[in-house]
């Protein structure tokens, strides 16, 4: 891998308008997620995969304070895989279990037999409107690019090929990427019979990413749909916690827990799901933290 290169994600216009593709190479902040969190290689894949999907959804939020989680939870060893991406395309995300391990089966991970497959792939939008908007599908495959697929079609009423991939060794993220094509409204009958032809193409995603990278991958996957790249973003691992936001958590528990704390723990530790930061608040932080919550509001 390229250490010099950045990660990134590009929005295409395919067929003069007919259809739309979005192209991410995600190598680096797969990398530091899996250098943040310990993840074995299964792991690895499955949230990478959904870093990856969640990124490229990020980047069709259109107000900069909005929002995309999802959150797959599939019944199988590696529990919740969750990631969430702001509009600016900055993601983070975590596994209940990170050191998770299986045999291989055949020549791939076997992420489906990780994830599990007897539950819902849920994304909820933050669109800093009254309600967040929430959809859920049951989960296709576990395998996670299906289930997203799944999701746009029945949740978005938008039927999509999706492709994820992640390419691991024993010490490092070989690769990783993702693809979302998408017909737009009165797309010919020929339109959609290419695209739906192209698609055997796009699998193998971190293959391609790994040869070509980001801007060599348009060429290879989608030359013969006419690709015009309307914006280029870039994509990250971050972490907006902060001991201010830890702060105000703590506060909404309430007195009763506050108190409770106080007396039984004279303290408290608290972890970051997404970045294992810990905040470590003392027994005169918390009697002023209470003070906080039981002061009438002016």
């Amino acid at each position: 891998m390229d250490c010099m290169r950045q990660d990134g994600i590009l929005h295409i216009s395919l067929l003069n308008g007919q259809a739309r593709a979005i192209l991410i190479e995600s190598t680096g902040l797969v990398q530091r997620a899996r250098d943040i969190h310990g993840l074995s290689k299964i792991a690895t894949a499955a949230l990478g995969r959904t870093l990856t999907a969640t990124a490229m959804m990020g980047s069709m939020l259109k107000g900069k304070d909005e929002s995309v989680t999802a959150s797959i939870r599939g019944g199988g060893p590696i529990g919740t895989v969750l990631a969430v991406s702001d509009a600016n395309c900055a993601v983070k995300g975590y596994v209940d279990n990170p050191a998770v391990d299986l045999p291989r089966t055949g020549p791939k991970l076997p992420v489906g037999a990780a994830v599990g497959r007897e539950g819902r792939l849920t994304v909820i939008k933050d669109l800093k409107l009254r309600e967040p908007y929430v959809g859920q599908v049951n989960l296709v495959s576990g395998e996670i690019a299906e289930d997203f697929a799944m999701y746009f079609t029945a949740s978005e009423q938008t039927p999509s090929l999706v492709s994820l991939g992640v390419l691991v060794s024993k010490e490092r993220v070989e690769s990783a990427g993702g693809l979302i094509v998408q017909m737009l409204p009165d797309a010919s009958e020929a339109a959609i019979q290419s695209v739906e032809a192209s698609a055997g193409m796009f699998m193998d995603i971190s293959g391609t990413m790994k040869e070509y990278h980001l801007e060599g991958a348009v060429d290879q996957l989608l030359m013969h749909l006419q690709p015009q790249i309307l914006e280029r973003r870039d994509a990250r691992y971050a972490c907006d916690c902060s001991r201010q936001r830890v702060e105000k958590a703590l506060i909404t528990l309430g007195r009763d827990e506050l108190n409770d704390m106080i007396a039984t723990q004279h303290g408290a530790k608290v972890d970051c799901h997404f970045c294992n930061k810990r905040y470590v608040f003392s027994e005169d932080d918390l009697k002023r933290l209470l003070a906080s919550a039981t002061a009438p509001a002016k």
